[in-house]
């Protein structure tokens, strides 16, 4: 199989008619409200839910807008990343699905529907399909294996007589980590109002929050956390309870305005770094009327086990679904890690780098050609005055001592500019969907 990766604005619409037959819009409607009400009850979740629901919130706007003014928001304008991700989704669904067998038909029609009443969402799914658009660039013809129940890997890619088994994971880079940062976010809804307080005393103030071990999602775990901080507060002086929580204030001074809104910013992260803490999430209130800023901040006292934890899912995942034949590339996406996280593990010995020589190093793995960690573009890039496009960037790790491994049929990720050092990653564009602008409205 092989589809066109560009698409044309003026083409959305009966794209999203398409999709509709597959899983009707109310149910993706339904999504959206409920993703909606949760965020009520707790606005720290705005941000996170835009970036790990991204296709269903923004396909319920997407739809706003058109009921609201007969088009589509263009990719150019407002929240375009947001919108580009939603529109090379659409796309590639919808020019898929007519090439399935009626027995892949059901099943793609079973992970949306799942996709749309689980935590986990859409995100892999999508991220097979967005594997699938990167081999197509890459001049594969592909086979959606997993999908006709072929095989128990997701794809079969085949170039000039060349076989490569892909198999997609998705892993949140949360994983083996203290903090979480959905329960991060939880945690701040509990001591929100108590962190609010202490903006009426005008200047910077600090609250370090330091557990002794994993931030459980236990409500009343949750609850002991928030006494702990309220009570410091309330005191005015740092509190330590054994097995909860240690909770030291402290205070900074304020300088810049631009510091107030709430958000990341230069100055926040100075008070972070001051602080030293590792592991940890950090929330900023602040109010220009009161010229106060507050910066919460949770860690722990364990150290994060992350490598570890993203091993043990890509072990499963090259455990013994492949046929031991053909080359075979894990491409995983990292959901919770931005680009700019991604090249930070790039740079040297990595924990990604060290999990991939893992990886390699079993015997019983030695069809593993490559584990690529992808993360698509924040915002697509403008590849002529009419088109978008979006190139994330792939890590790469290809393994040496591959019979296959200087086998030119398997560039994957596009020529690179600079020879491949065995002791780094190859850092490397992962390309998605080319979006065809329409005239603006």
């Amino acid at each position: 199989m092989r589809i066109s990766i560009e698409v044309k604005e003026d083409e959305l619409p009966e794209r999203f008619r398409q999709i509709f037959k597959i899983v009707p819009e109310e149910a993706w409607r339904r999504r959206a409200a409920d993703l909606a009400g949760r965020e009520r009850q707790n606005p720290h979740l705005h941000d996170y839910f835009n970036e790990r629901y991204t296709i269903e919130r923004f396909l319920d706007r997407a739809m706003s807008h058109w009921a609201q003014r007969s088009r589509l928001p263009p990719v150019r304008g407002p929240d375009g990343g947001r919108y580009y991700q939603l529109y090379s989704f659409i796309h590639i669904l919808s020019s898929v699905y007519p090439c399935l067998s009626p027995r892949g038909q059901l099943r793609v029609h079973g992970y949306v529907r799942h996709g749309l009443q689980s935590d986990g969402g859409l995100a892999p799914f999508a991220h097979e399909l967005a594997v699938a658009v990167h081999l197509w660039s890459a001049g594969f013809d592909v086979e959606f294996t997993d999908i006709e129940e072929r095989a128990r890997f997701d794809i079969l890619a085949t170039k000039d007589g060349l076989q490569l088994e892909v198999d997609c994971k998705t892993v949140s880079g949360d994983v083996g980590r203290q903090i979480h940062r959905r329960r991060a976010l939880e945690l701040w809804h509990h001591i929100n109002p108590v962190l609010a307080s202490l903006l009426k005393n005008g200047g910077g103030r600090t609250v370090d929050i330091v557990l002794p071990g994993r931030l459980h999602g236990a409500a009343a775990y949750m609850s002991a956390i928030a006494k702990v901080v309220s009570d410091a507060i309330d005191r005015g002086k740092s509190l330590s309870v054994a097995d909860t929580a240690d909770v030291s204030l402290g205070e900074f001074e304020l300088h810049e305005p631009a510091f107030l809104p709430t958000g990341p910013s230069q100055s926040l992260e100075s008070v972070v770094e001051r602080l030293g803490r590792v592991n940890r999430e950090v929330v900023c209130l602040g109010s220009h009327q009161e010229h106060a800023a507050v910066v919460a901040i949770v860690s722990s006292l364990e150290p994060d086990k992350v490598a570890d934890g993203i091993y043990r899912a890509l072990k499963e995942s090259a455990a013994g679904q492949f046929s031991g034949t053909n080359p075979v590339l894990l491409a995983t996406n990292l959901l919770d890690v931005t680009p700019n996280q991604l090249r930070e593990l790039a740079s040297g010995p990595s924990a990604l780098g060290a999990i991939s020589n893992r990886l390699f190093a079993a015997k019983h793995r030695e069809h593993l050609f490559g584990v690529a960690f992808v993360s698509p573009a924040d915002v697509p890039e403008a590849v002529d005055m009419s088109a978008l496009s979006s190139r994330g960037m792939a890590l790469f790790f290809r393994r040496e001592d591959h019979p296959l491994s200087q086998d030119p049929r398997l560039v994957l990720f596009k020529h690179h500019d600079r020879p491949h050092s065995p002791a780094l990653p190859e850092r490397l564009p992962f390309w998605t969907v080319r979006v065809q602008q329409g005239r603006p409205p």
